[in-house]
């Protein structure tokens, strides 16, 4: 079994008031942050674990898996408002936990439709230099 990883960078702004909350619960749960929120300048390692095809010597082609992070992570969340521009962020706080719960589904559906002889094994949403999440298969 090989590993292959990649990273990516995008931006977002988001805000993790929920309007069904008071201002002060929402002080409590998320600190300081208006209803407005802020934006990150998230970077996004995914990794993906197969067998080398012994034709072509790889997990996964790279240019596949490019072109998979394009269209279902930077297209539908660089430079938009996750609140606003995201429907499943309408009503859920695009926590980094949540968003990176939404990136990892929507990469792992992807690599299924597609029928890569691989799968999503790591991902790794740094928001700043100090915190990042991840989730592991």
């Amino acid at each position: 079994m090989m590993r292959l990883s990649r990273k990516i960078h995008f931006n977002a702004g988001r805000s993790l008031w929920r309007p069904d909350w008071t201002a002060e619960k929402n002080r409590a749960v998320y600190g300081d942050e208006g209803p407005h929120g802020y934006g990150h300048n998230y970077e996004l390692e995914v990794a993906v674990a197969g067998h080398t095809d012994p034709s072509t010597g790889m997990v996964v082609n790279l240019t596949d898996l490019d072109r998979v992070l394009k269209d279902e992570v930077d297209r539908p969340l660089d430079h938009r408002n996750l609140n606003r521009d995201v429907p499943e962020f309408a009503k859920t706080p695009p926590t980094a936990e949540n968003v990176a719960l939404w990136i990892w589904t929507r990469i792992e559906d992807r690599i299924a439709r597609e029928k890569w002889p691989c799968r999503v094994v790591h991902l790794r949403l740094t928001l700043t230099p100090g915190f990042s999440v991840e989730i592991e298969a």
